[in-house]
């Protein structure tokens, strides 16, 4: 239900209204947005989170705010919520944990589906991964990608080619296996494409 433009209530939890909103500041310019969802308890509000730093708490109380890209996370089809104080007591002191679709925050490790435990990648593929997340799952040809990602290399793949020496061992296997489930290329055209940050970004 709309409440006002670009503000809904999309239903309730733990007795609580849960707002969604496109941005931050079309609450905060508008108090009475919140005031009117109350119903008694303070709300839940959800947005993305703005690229200007604010406090822990930018509501003042008027609101439990659940920045979009902290609490939910999307992948295979599937949504995740991380609850308030659940990253301080869980999440938060494991580097390895899926905070950008099925990657960490700092892009080093990437979880796949049906496999319990994330696969570590180097620097340099970490770097190819957060050009194609940056491009928010559209394609680009490679020297676009690679440049993004500051490396000399020609294409994407030559960061997870596996030599020969290298063959059965999960360290090598592992990266290569992450890039052929989550990278698409179009060969025809030359470009590269990450769906799981088109689906993040949607």
């Amino acid at each position: 239900m709309s409440i006002t433009s670009g503000v809904w209530r999309i239903g309730t939890h733990q007795r609580r209204s849960v707002l969604l909103a496109r941005r931050l500041d079309l609450v905060l310019q508008q108090p009475s947005v919140l005031a009117r969802a109350r119903a008694g308890a303070t709300p839940w509000l959800i947005t993305p989170k703005p690229p200007r730093g604010l406090g822990h708490d930018p509501l003042a109380g008027a609101a439990s705010w659940l920045p979009m890209e902290e609490r939910f996370t999307l992948y295979g089809g599937n949504i995740s919520f991380t609850p308030p104080g659940a990253l301080t007591a869980g999440r938060a002191h494991d580097e390895r944990g899926a905070v950008r679709g099925p990657f960490s925050g700092d892009f080093r490790w990437v979880w796949l589906q049906d496999e319990p435990e994330p696969i570590a990648l180097t620097p340099a593929q970490a770097a190819v991964f957060k050009a194609l997340w940056d491009f928010g799952g559209q394609p680009r040809e490679a020297h676009l990608v690679m440049s993004r990602a500051g490396l000399d290399s020609d294409k994407p793949i030559d960061l997870f080619k596996l030599k020969a020496q290298h063959k059965g061992d999960p360290r090598y296997e592992g990266p290569l296996r992450a890039y052929k489930a989550l990278v698409q290329t179009n060969q025809r055209a030359g470009t590269y494409a990450l769906s799981c940050a088109a689906a993040m970004t949607a």
